[in-house]
């Protein structure tokens, strides 16, 4: 056990060492993993789905309003909502975990994009923007198999 931690931390000691020296002179334009015409282009796209799945959410809640306030006025029994409405509240409850694995694959991504950082600086931005899609797609697949699995 103790040959193991000492061995560890040799090694600890050499990474250590060997991670302040790059090698390269420090530059803006050294050592970018996404080029500046990557950003440049995800950055309105980004804006631009962040804006219209705030107006989709908006007006579907809207749309599910009313047709529960026209239901209710049509006299349809309480089991009959639940029913029709049940798997909404159940997709709801969901959200958070949607939204974790969406996280946790994005951290995940760019730590080991950070951990890669010098060997894809000679490397296309596109490379780590598809490992990045990749990890998402990835959590994504485990969501929508856990969403299987409740329904």
């Amino acid at each position: 056990m103790k040959k193991a931690i000492l061995t560890l931390l040799f090694h600890a000691a050499v990474f250590a060492a060997s991670a302040q020296d790059t090698g390269q002179g420090f530059g803006p334009g050294q050592s970018k993993i996404f080029p500046d015409k990557v950003i440049e282009m995800l950055v309105p796209l980004l804006f631009l789905f962040l804006l219209l799945n705030m107006l989709v959410a908006v007006l579907k809640y809207r749309a599910e309003m009313r047709l529960k306030e026209k239901m209710v006025d049509k006299g349809i029994s309480e089991e009959a909502l639940v029913e029709i409405f049940g798997t909404a509240i159940a997709m709801q409850r969901m959200q958070p975990l949607k939204w974790f694995l969406f996280a946790a694959a994005n951290g995940l991504a760019l730590v080991l994009l950070h951990f890669s950082r010098y060997w894809l600086a000679g490397q296309s931005g596109y490379l780590a923007m598809g490992l990045v899609l990749l990890f998402n797609a990835a959590a994504f697949y485990v969501y929508y198999r856990l969403i299987s699995k409740k329904a």
